[in-house]
């Protein structure tokens, strides 16, 4: 989705079509019980690293992003969707995550992932830079899959 697109849709509260099913998968997977994925939070100046520790056989959604930021796979493999369809990825492996997008996985094994994002406020404070650098889910959505949860914290 362009940054154009994502900006239209979080004015509006219309939901990409192609968000529309992962966002129903999110509201299954919020039916069953929850997997701790500990995360850790790394500063340095003007930049943000978001650290997820995924237990394997854990299938998740990301959030969606109001900007670009890396995603680096450090441990483990994991499958995720892309635009292109799903894709088997390694250590070693990193994308830039365009604003607006939205993607599942299925962790095949403990999966370690970071994303890095520009802070140039160099804020520290976790909940302060999920509310920045996180769309929260459209009110379509919500109704969509009939769950209040979508995109919260643990």
């Amino acid at each position: 989705m362009s940054e154009d697109a994502a900006m239209k849709a979080d004015a509006d509260g219309k939901v990409p079509a192609e968000h529309l099913p992962i966002y129903n998968l999110e509201a299954h997977l919020l039916r069953l019980p929850q997997v701790p994925m500990p995360v850790t939070h790394d500063f340095c100046k003007g930049l943000y690293a978001r650290t997820m520790h995924i237990p394997a056989g854990t299938v998740l959604t990301g959030a969606v992003h109001r900007d670009e930021s890396f995603f680096v796979v450090r441990r483990g493999i994991l499958i995720v969707t892309t635009d292109a369809g799903p894709v088997r990825v390694e250590p070693g492996f990193m994308s830039v995550t365009r604003p607006g997008t939205k993607r599942a996985g299925i962790a095949v094994t403990d999966v370690e992932v970071t994303t890095f994002h520009a802070n140039p406020t160099n804020e520290t404070d976790p909940e302060t830079l999920w509310e920045t650098y996180v769309q929260p889910a459209p009110p379509a959505a919500l109704e969509a899959v009939d769950h209040p949860n979508l995109e919260t914290r643990a």
